[in-house]
């Protein structure tokens, strides 16, 4: 048995646009002031980081922003999951431990979760816990101790941040970032179908019916 952390959007819910409106209202709120392209360009590496590195954010203003993006996104938590994502979560949590690493809120990711039927995960670990998917990756293996590791996520960043853990990092094609842009960050593995995913991780066909 492993552990395998799943990043939430991109990944298991396609939330792009919603969270992406969300947040740059969220930001106005501060006179932050940031496109789509930038909002994902936020996630070649940690946002919150770059949002202290390359904006000048100070700690303050960007959980106050957080506070600010929690408020408004749980009113909009009507999101899809990915198709066959279900399937293959149930699946791969028959013989990993699965947890939720993410750089959203908890509380609206359980919701979600929970809303669509999704109960196999052991923890979801958001951004008002930690900032840094480094230092939650990393908690979460020490936590749930295995021969080992998985980091799933959708973004640059996600890789950057999951291979620095000393995770074995997985990047899918069906998220925020491109294949190209993603196999930029050199992932050990990637996966274009969630069916692809559980078959990597437990070397079953998922039905889809």
């Amino acid at each position: 048995m492993g552990l395998v952390m799943f990043d939430y959007d991109g990944v298991i819910v396609d939330s792009f646009e919603q969270v992406c409106s969300d947040f740059l209202k969220a930001c106005s709120a501060y006179g932050f002031a940031i496109d789509e392209e930038g909002f994902n360009c936020l996630h070649d590496d940690n946002c919150y980081k770059a949002m202290k590195e390359q904006y000048g954010l100070s700690e303050g203003v960007i959980d106050a922003i957080l506070q600010e993006y929690e408020e408004i996104a749980k009113k909009n938590l009507n999101l899809r999951v990915f198709e066959g994502m279900r399937e293959a979560i149930k699946k791969i949590a028959e013989k990993h431990t699965v947890v939720v690493i993410t750089s959203n809120i908890s509380a609206n990711v359980r919701e979600v979760l929970h809303n669509n039927g999704i109960t196999e995960f052991e923890d979801v670990v958001g951004a008002e816990k930690e900032k840094s998917k480094i230092k939650k990756i990393r908690r979460a293996m020490e936590m749930y101790p295995s021969d080992i590791s998985y980091y799933i996520g959708d973004t640059a960043g996600d890789m950057i941040e999951g291979r620095e853990a000393g995770a074995k990092t997985i990047a899918v094609t069906w998220g925020w970032h491109s294949a190209d842009r993603l196999k930029k960050t050199e992932p050990d593995y990637l996966i274009n179908t969630p069916e692809e995913l559980a078959a990597l991780l437990c070397g079953v066909t998922v039905s889809m019916e």
